[in-house]
């Protein structure tokens, strides 16, 4: 009876780990109605980003294709975005769930992100291998991550010995190779590690472009949900009149007729 429960609880601990394992790579997905209707159309983005809008200010949309401002957020604010939508005229949506009663869609082309690991991932993605190794780690070694190769401002990775597991690789100017280090702890963190000199704290920093780029006055929108809205009231008024007018004419122009 003692083994059989025993046996039990091993199996319940094994089960548990590999759900810590599965939920380390799992992507919560948003509860936003016109995300769900476009999930396939949208990229994840996971990023902060700051209000650069026209003005001093820029609105919060409840879809891409509606009308409804829900907020308006100021300059310089800093807002969590989640996932990206393009609409049919090229412009980009992010889906924005720090404000204050809600969520809402507001235009990229008002929203700055700066150069951060996300940007290098973009600008050098033809210089970068996909590569899965590990890198082994001393205990008593003191290991610093990076933003990006040569970001600058390094954090310590305490690993405790536990070995780093990475998937991508770069070789930067210099002949130093980084290693892409994904979904370390709790699956949403992301650096680079130099695996050729991973204990030093000076190593050359990247000069990257961090200028605020001007915001246009406008976009030229879809508003979907804008245009069906107007197309349809507008049908039904044409159709009423039409009736209308035609109730008229059977009544009174019949009769005059026959006067």
């Amino acid at each position: 009876m003692k083994k059989g429960i025993v046996l039990f609880l091993l199996i319940w601990i094994c089960l548990g780990i590999q759900a810590l394992d599965v939920s380390a790579d799992v992507i919560f997905e948003p509860e936003n109605i016109f995300y769900k209707r476009h999930a396939k159309e949208c990229e994840y983005a996971n990023r902060t980003f700051t209000v650069n809008g026209y003005g001093g200010e820029t609105e919060l949309y409840k879809s891409p294709l509606s009308d409804k401002v829900l907020a308006v957020m100021k300059n310089n604010e800093e807002h969590y975005i989640s996932y990206i939508y393009t609409d049919e005229k090229g412009n980009m949506w992010g889906l924005v769930e720090d404000v204050e009663g809600g969520e809402g869609w507001v235009p990229m082309a008002y929203m700055y992100s700066s150069y951060g690991g996300s940007s290098f991932l973009k600008e050098y993605q033809s210089q970068i291998k996909k590569e899965k190794g590990i890198i082994e780690v001393d205990s008593s070694e003191t290991i610093y991550s990076w933003a990006y190769p040569g970001s600058g401002d390094p954090l310590i990775v305490r690993m405790e010995g536990n070995p780093l597991s990475y998937d991508r690789v770069f070789t930067d100017e210099q002949g130093l190779k980084w290693a892409h280090v994904n979904y370390y702890h709790y699956g949403s963190y992301t650096y680079w590690v130099c695996m050729d000199d991973p204990s030093n704290l000076n190593l050359p920093i990247r000069e990257v472009d961090n200028s605020i780029p001007d915001p246009p006055k406008a976009i030229d929108r879809v508003n979907g949900g804008f245009t069906v809205s107007v197309w349809v009231v507008a049908g039904l008024t044409a159709v009423l009149v039409i009736v209308t007018g035609c109730l008229i004419w059977g009544i009174y122009g019949k009769g005059g007729d026959h006067e």
